[in-house]
């Protein structure tokens, strides 16, 4: 939980690694199993000798990568300290991760599990007259009922509000005739599953046509993914599936991310990617078609690379009427 005080472990190639924590936070990492140098320090100390003394251990100088969400307030008060020359490190990191390993690969079947079960649940939640926040807290809750360590931003967007791909739920009230998108990721033990889909409460037949486009774009795209196929190709089954309905300008994002510790980090499923899947590899597969000031319908499944084939973790119903 990175908040303003700084918080950073420097590892270098040939020290051990150097912990800088708020004494409060150090706790867990004193007690665990890999050994680190802590710097700890409390409010009414400051960060600066902490920080100090952890740049001299870490012999901090010369060329370090940074991990891309690093706050500038962190390194602006390690630059205070040393004056190292920052790399990105993202290339690094996320090579490492991208890669899924065995029990990596259990936990996020698990939460997979946790938040397709849960989805089960949301017919019983949408209800005509209820507003958005009141329908994104009753699934928050249902999630966490079901089993889920973290819940992260609940998206729940209906009517008109669909059409922008990432929206918050407001005060607005949910109709009759309405399409509505619910997108939520969720943890199980650090791992993340990420799924959304579409509803409608009544009848829409512009809701019902468009849906049937992106269900079919996104079972194309998870017939894609294999060992050794490009990322750009699994992009292109989805996109060209909703080009063919006329629909593609309406697709104005990827395909879809890798999941792992982060609900968004690498594979990234892009138009003209061209890294090749691996056996292990776990990502999204999540076209949508958002047609401005009238609807939106995204349909969103977790897809693990397991073997040579790519395998849909997440089972949540998703054919049209399913909820009814």
């Amino acid at each position: 939980m990175l908040l303003e005080r700084p918080f950073m472990l420097l590892v270098s190639a040939e020290e051990e690694p150097h912990l800088v924590a708020p004494t409060f936070e150090s706790g867990p990492y004193a007690e665990g199993p890999v050994q680190v140098k802590i710097h700890s320090w409390t409010d009414s100390e400051g960060p600066a000798v902490a920080i100090s003394k952890a740049a001299k251990g870490a012999g901090l100088k010369g060329k370090w990568g940074v991990e891309g969400r690093v706050p500038f307030l962190y390194l602006d008060r390690l630059m205070k300290e040393a004056s190292p020359k920052f790399r990105n490190a993202e290339p690094i990191l996320q090579g490492m991760r991208e890669v899924k390993d065995e029990t990596e690969v259990k936990l996020l079947k698990k939460s997979a599990s946790i938040l397709s079960s849960a989805f089960g649940e949301f017919p019983a939640i949408i209800k005509e007259g209820l507003t958005e926040l009141e329908v994104a807290k009753a699934a928050t809750d249902a999630i966490y009922a079901k089993g889920a360590t973290h819940v992260d931003d609940m998206l729940v967007q209906s009517g008109f509000r669909a059409a922008d791909p990432h929206g918050l739920p407001t005060a607005k009230k949910i109709q009759r005739g309405e399409g509505i998108i619910i997108d939520v990721g969720a943890t199980y033990e650090g791992y993340y599953s990420d799924v959304t889909r579409a509803f409608c409460i009544g009848e829409n037949t512009e809701v019902e046509r468009v849906y049937g486009h992106v269900l079919e774009a996104n079972m194309a795209g998870i017939a894609e993914a294999a060992k050794g196929v490009r990322v750009g190709d699994v992009d292109g089954a989805a996109r060209g599936t909703l080009k063919k309905a006329g629909l593609a300008k309406y697709f104005t994002h990827r395909t879809g991310h890798g999941l792992g510790l982060e609900i968004h980090e690498a594979p990234y499923i892009v138009e003209g990617g061209k890294e090749r899947l691996e056996s292990g590899m776990c990502f999204t597969v999540e076209p949508g078609a958002y047609i401005g000031g009238k609807l939106g319908v995204r349909i969103e499944d977790d897809v693990l690379v397991e073997g040579k084939e790519g395998v849909a973790m997440t089972n949540a119903p998703k054919d049209f009427g399913w909820w009814k």
